[in-house]
């Protein structure tokens, strides 16, 4: 029934994506504003139509990680955005307007921060060059309207689901035509490996994340459908990367510190992996690595995490101060021992752990999402509403910051505040009628000169005006 009930949701979004794509692509182009108002339309539904992970140290860690080419590539079209899809497949790809996915079970195979990099470096190429956006254009065969539903399916990964949606959008050969071609992988690669000489990294690294995917399709190549193969032939782009590396001026390269890549990796598979065989696992790994090792120290950190998913408290905080032994000075690894404590209960523990943690990175969004969360549970709660409206410009799609911000205000009986909220929260989440209704509440409730009923004002027409395009 899950799978049913996700194979509608998907279809559905498809339908109302699609048509958007008739209506804003005339037959033969696809303008960058055309691309900016489908990327605008598709960023408020990517939560109903994918599984993201959704925490904010995952969201923070892998846009920064974005921000960081972003710096060097110069001014863009388009705001990007980055996302983790939970689906095991070794897959990113790129849709219109700079919303750029990633795998969880591509971040769980790659071996260092530098390989992402790659990845995500070789992804914007795309966007820049708008290979996705040229090959609309120039196609007889597929249109705009016909895109989404591809993209949707390689997101997906291999199985039935993403065959059906493909081929309710347009014939598997047909498809094939909106794979890039050898010279679109070329440029994307181009950049990317400038881009990161540009960061002083290793662009040989590609290399090694080429292989994986190499190995990987040559091992599933009858399980994965050739339409579903957006970057094809690894083996060529490793030569061709392997020649840029023999060829080119040779630049500085400096050591990246690694331990953010190994935690944010840690989360990824804590968050998308049964907890139990995960626990099982490592328990046994960890017996057989050098103690005091960096290793070992990563893999009690995923330990603590497997078992705070497990809500074996006792034993995910006994783990994790394993890792802070190796690691005494990681302001963030404080935050984790305050969630531990958070989610335990031990609410006085947690304020202390997570307010030294943001005293040494004022900036962390983890940090400070769980410090007010805590001050939430403690009943400080203007302390609260702070924090949460302050993550707001670093995050401001995050949806649990509105859902948060509404029942808080709710809770002190500002109910024209919490309905506002909860329309943010439903609009960010897809959920269009809830968003209309919490709108409308908070329209009726606001003073005449609030900002809120303002803007409660202007997305009631934003939705109009969306749903009139339907």
């Amino acid at each position: 029934m899950r799978k049913l009930a996700k194979f509608i949701l998907v279809l559905f979004i498809i339908t109302t994506l699609l048509q958007s794509f008739y209506r804003v692509s005339p037959v033969g182009a696809f303008s960058v504003g055309d691309e900016k108002k489908v990327g605008e339309q598709l960023i408020t539904m990517v939560r109903r139509g994918f599984n993201l992970i959704d925490e904010p140290d995952i969201i923070q860690y892998i846009n920064e990680l974005g921000r960081s080419t972003l710096d060097v590539a110069g001014p863009q079209y388009f705001d990007y955005h980055f996302f983790i899809i939970d689906n095991k497949e070794l897959n990113a790809f790129a849709a219109p307007s700079g919303l750029i996915f990633f795998h969880s079970g591509l971040i769980e195979s790659l071996e260092n921060e530098g390989e992402l990099v790659g990845v995500v470096a070789h992804e914007i190429g795309h966007v820049v060059s708008r290979h996705l956006a040229g090959r609309m254009e120039k196609s007889t065969i597929i249109n705009a309207a016909t895109t989404l539903g591809v993209l949707l399916g390689i997101a997906l990964g291999a199985g039935a689901l993403s065959q059906a949606l493909i081929s309710g959008s347009v014939a598997a050969g047909q498809s094939a035509s909106l794979s890039f071609s050898r010279l679109d992988e070329e440029e994307a690669d181009r950049f990317a490996f400038k881009w990161m000489q540009d960061q002083e990294r290793d662009p040989a690294v590609m290399i090694d994340m080429l292989r994986k995917i190499y190995q990987v399709n040559r091992y599933r190549h009858g399980y994965i459908p050739p339409y579903l193969l957006t970057h094809p032939s690894p083996e060529i782009r490793m030569s061709y990367i392997q020649d840029l590396t023999l060829f080119s001026e040779k630049k500085p390269i400096i050591q990246f510190d690694e331990f953010p890549f190994q935690r944010f990796k840690s989360r990824i598979i804590s968050m998308t992996k049964d907890p139990m065989p995960l626990i099982h696992y490592y328990e046994k790994t960890v017996s057989s690595m050098e103690p005091n090792s960096r290793e070992a120290a990563i893999a009690h950190y995923l330990l603590s995490q497997s078992y705070l998913a497990a809500s074996d408290y006792v034993k995910a905080e006994s783990e994790l101060r394993k890792t802070m032994v190796f690691y005494p000075d990681r302001a963030i690894l404080k935050a984790d021992m305050g969630v531990i404590y958070l989610k335990s209960g031990q609410y006085d523990k947690a304020l202390a752990q997570l307010q030294e943690a943001r005293k040494a990175e004022r900036n962390n969004a983890y940090t400070t999402f769980y410090l007010a969360m805590t001050f939430e549970k403690t009943g400080k709660s203007q302390k609260a509403i702070a924090l949460y409206e302050g993550l707001l410009t670093e995050m401001p799609d995050y949806s649990q910051l509105y859902y948060q911000l509404a029942n808080i205000n709710g809770s002190l009986g500002k109910q024209g505040d919490g309905y506002y909220y909860y329309g943010n929260y439903y609009w960010y989440e897809g959920n269009f009628d809830s968003a209309k209704y919490h709108y409308s509440k908070a329209v009726s409730l606001l003073p005449p000169d609030s900002q809120m009923k303002t803007n409660a004002e202007d997305m009631l027409k934003k939705i109009a005006a969306f749903e009139k395009e339907q």
